[in-house]
Parts: structure tokens; sequence; C-alpha cells
């Protein structure tokens, strides 16, 4: 009933007050958020972002299809390991599972991958990510058909030197192309996840080497998984094309509408006001105009030029010597002959072994690439050795007793299934992810390249090495790797920069300090109030 005087009853004016004193406490309820970026966590605070909306959704396909890239490498690992215990290929081409000469039909892979290095920047600076990714593939396919067709030892190395060239060349893009593509607010878990399909295709080539292995006995047992192998590139190759092409890229192109487009509809749902795109647009614009890269595709001196450069090129190299020397190519390689070493003489059985094995490790690499983002890249490496340390100690001692103790076979299946998983959560999500986060913009696909010079360094120089030890010291080769993840840890722990909660351009700031590990590690108390506005900030 309206009051006699035409004004509103003293009840409806006492609820209105209420509700706007309701409003303004929540806009001065503040919560506090610790943050490495201050710019970042205000953006996300301001506008939080949708995992779930359609657009997102769409991101997700494109990066699970992008991430395809990453199969080549794993199912490489396991194809080797696997048919190089099965009896047709040993007759086919001679061999004897073990010595100098498996040791070279193994590194010849790694050499067509270093062989490619010159060519990587030149393609994805040059021609973008997509047409790099997919000129990689292409060769993938060729390199599959030598090798799948080869009736002598010669073509067979022919085809893997192809194999490797391709994968190189694909491989210097495809973690590039997820990391400028991905949204920063998630960019541990969808970068991270790239390198975690490097399981996938050790999965896919586990279980084909058995099938074949169990149904075929003569050269079709090698030559079947040796097919399988073109599927995943093939599928990259036949879709990359269609994709955007990466923002950052576009941006060093000077097509920045087009970059603002793609983070439009990717980051902020279609608004290119969205306070993460404009944090983003405007960073990368300024990077470029900052440090536009004017040299030569082949020349590379941007990447020790300074002493900021230097420390990032420092920790590509160490992530890429890491990666491959915590004992975990010898599990990728040479897990048949390791399970052969102690005691388990079947082929069958030491095929299904290794094609188990790779189903939990890519399952602890899946959980580390979510908690990536919440617990931070430090801790995870440092973590994720520890327990393969562990592992190792007590596989080393397990193999040194099945002669005498047969029962503890198992106990060495064990240990390395568990060796493998943490491995996989500490160290997979981030073996591409680390590097490329590590790198410029203007640099990123030179170091990318470069990145897999040195890993492919480390992998021949490794792999020959497990080739001859295993023959020569069997179990004793696993005391070197103890003593080495225990060095890595320490290099880690003191040197180490932490990337996780920045964006990519906050992190030039992080490598000019004078100490980047200790300046990466300073976190951010931030207040924020109900609708975004970040009201203090204190260190």
């Amino acid at each position: 009933m309206a009051a006699e005087d035409g004004h509103p009853p003293a009840e409806s004016n006492l609820a209105r007050e209420k509700s706007i004193e309701k409003d303004n406490a929540s806009h001065l309820e503040t919560q506090e958020v610790n943050a490495a970026s201050i710019a970042l966590a205000a953006a996300v605070a301001e506008q939080k972002p949708n995992p779930w909306s359609k657009n997102m959704m769409k991101l997700y396909l494109i990066m699970g299809l992008g991430y395809l890239v990453s199969t080549m490498n794993g199912y490489d690992s396991s194809l080797m390991g696997s048919i190089n215990a099965m009896k047709p290929y040993q007759d086919s081409f001679g061999l004897d599972g073990a010595g100098s000469s498996t040791g070279i039909v193994f590194i010849i892979y790694n050499l067509g991958q270093i062989a490619a290095f010159p060519f990587c920047g030149l393609l994805a600076d040059g021609f973008g990510r997509r047409w790099c990714i997919f000129i990689g593939c292409l060769l993938v396919d060729v390199g599959t058909v030598i090798q799948a067709t080869s009736n002598s030892l010669g073509q067979f190395i022919a085809g893997r030197f192809v194999l490797g060239f391709g994968a190189s060349i694909a491989s210097a893009a495809g973690p590039a192309y997820t990391v400028e593509l991905a949204h920063p607010a998630y960019r541990g878990f969808m970068a991270g996840m790239y390198n975690n399909l490097w399981w996938l295709g050790n999965i896919v080539a586990g279980w084909a080497t058995y099938g074949s292995n169990l149904h075929f006995e003569t050269s079709w047992a090698w030559r079947v998984p040796t097919i399988v192998q073109a599927g995943m590139p093939t599928i990259a190759m036949l879709v990359i094309m269609f994709f955007p092409e990466s923002p950052r890229w576009l941006i060093s192109q000077d097509r920045t509408e087009e970059a603002l487009g793609v983070l439009a509809k990717y980051h902020g749902d279609g608004n290119p006001d969205h306070p993460i795109v404009q944090l983003q647009y405007r960073e990368i614009i300024a990077q470029n105009q900052l440090y536009k890269s004017e040299n030569a595709w082949w020349d590379y001196r941007e990447l020790v030029n300074t002493r900021a450069a230097r420390y990032r090129l420092a920790m590509v190299i160490g992530m890429s010597f890491f990666g491959q020397w915590s004992g975990n190519n010898v599990v990728s390689y040479f897990l048949p002959e390791m399970i052969k070493s102690a005691g388990i003489k079947s082929t069958n059985t030491q095929l299904l072994i290794n094609a188990i094995n790779p189903i939990f490790s890519m399952i602890g690499a899946v959980v580390g690439a979510s908690q990536l983002d919440k617990l931070g890249r430090r801790p995870m490496m440092l973590w994720g050795l520890l327990g393969g340390l562990i592992s190792y100690i007590f596989l080393t001692a397990f193999t040194a007793q099945t002669s005498n103790h047969p029962n503890l076979a198992y106990g060495v299946i064990v240990a390395i299934y568990i060796f493998g998983i943490c491995f996989a959560w500490g160290f997979t999500p981030l073996q591409t992810l680390y590097a490329v986060e590590c790198l410029e913009n203007r640099t990123r696909a030179k170091g990318s390249g470069l990145n897999f010079l040195f890993l492919n360094i480390a992998l021949v120089v490794n792999t020959w090495g497990i080739s001859e030890g295993i023959r020569v010291l069997q179990w004793k080769l696993y005391i070197i790797y103890i003593a080495w993840i225990a060095i890595e840890m320490v290099i880690i722990y003191f040197f180490f920069v932490e990337t996780a909660g920045k964006t990519l351009e906050e992190l030039t700031e992080v490598f000019e300090a004078p100490n980047p590990r200790k300046e990466s590690t300073k976190k951010h108390k931030l207040e924020v109030d109900g609708v975004g506005r970040v009201v203090h900030v204190s260190a």
C-alpha cells in the first residue's frame, strides 16, 4: 500500500538502504591472493576465465590434436626397444639385441634430429609454427615408408635417419605452438600435456609390437608396428593447417589484428577487451618492439649476446640433458634387456611388461601436468627426481641379487614401474614446456631447435653408452645414474628458475635480475575486492 503523502513507505527505504549497504560491503570485502605475477593475478581476478566455455573447449581440441606431434619420439623409443628383442628383426638384419651395431641403429634416429637443427628456425620463424609442423610430419611419413619396406640394414638405417629429421622439424615448432597458444591461467596443464603424449606414442608402440610378435613369426612382426608409427603424425599433418597460427608469431610478422583476434577468441571468449587478452596483447607488442629480431635465420647470436640470454640458454641446455640422463632412457629403450638381465627370459613376457609400463607412466604424467600451476615447476622436478633416485636404488639392489634370489625379479619390475611413474609425474610435462617457457618470443623457435639439438646429443651419448654399458656392466650401470640424479637435484635447487604464475613476457624481468632463481621464487600478496580490483599489494 502506498503512503498517503505519496512517498514510499519507511520499510521500503530501509530495505533499499540495507541492499545498498550489502552491495557496498561486498565490494569492500577482500581476499588475499599469493601470486607470482601481480598483473596476471589482477587480470584473472577482474574477469575470471571460464574453463568450460565453448571457445575454451575448441582450444582444448586444438591443443589435443597438436599434442600428437609429441607421440613420435615416444613411439620410436618403445618401438626400437621392443623390436630389438624380436627374433624376426634380429634375423632380418643380423643383430643380437646389444652391442655397438644395435647402438648405431638406435642413435641414427637422433643423428637425423641433429641434422635437422639448422632448418628448424628457418621454417618455424620464416613460415610459421603450423607449416613447420606440417613439413615435419610429412617427412616422418616418408621415413616410415623407407623403414617399413627395408630388406637391408642400410635401408632401415636410412629410414630411421629421415624419421628423425622429420620428427625434429615438427618437434621444434610443436612445443612453441602449444605454449604460445595456451591460456596463461592454465598454461602449466595445457602446455605440459604436450609432452605427456610422448607416453601415448610409447603405449601404442608397446601394444603394437606385443601383438605383432604374438601373431607373426616373419618380418611382419616388426614391419607392422613400424607402419603404425606414421598414424598419429599423419593425423596432425592433416588438421594443423585448419588451426589458428600462434598469436606471438603473427605479431612478430606485424599481423597484429589477426593476433588480437586469436587471443580474443580463445582467451577472452570473443571479447578483445577482456583483461587477460589486453594484458597479453600489450606485453607481446611491447616485447616485440623492444626486442624485435633482425637476425637472419641462421644467426644464433641472440641466444648468447646478453647475460639474461645466456641464463635462458643454460636452462634450455640443462633441461635437455637432465631430461635424458636421469635414467629414463635406460627404461625407455632397453626395458626388455633390463627385464632379461633380471632373469625373465620369455620374449613375450618382456614385451608385455614393456607394454604395461607406459600406461602407469602416462597416468603419472597427466596427474603431474594437472599440478604444475599449483605446485610450481621447481618442486615438481625435485620431488620427481627424488622418487626416481629412490626407485633406482631399489632397482640396483634387486637386480644385483636376482641370480641368488629369483623372486626379486618381481621387485625389479615394481622398481622400474615406480621409477617411470615418479619421473613422468615430475619431469615428463616439463621436458618441452620448461625450455620453451624460458625462451623469449623472438628466440623461441631457434631455441627450441637448439633444445632438440642438445637433447639428441644427450640421447646419442646416452644410448650408445647404455647399449655398451648393459652388455659390459649389466646392473652396475645403474649406480652411475644414482650418482647423476643426485647431482641434478643440487643444480636444479640452486640455479633453475620458477616459471609458473607468470605470462611468458613477464619472465624477462626474472632473467634480467641479478639472481634469476631468487627473483623467480618471490611471491606477492594481493588483496582483491569483491569486483576484482587489487586494493593492496605487499611483497
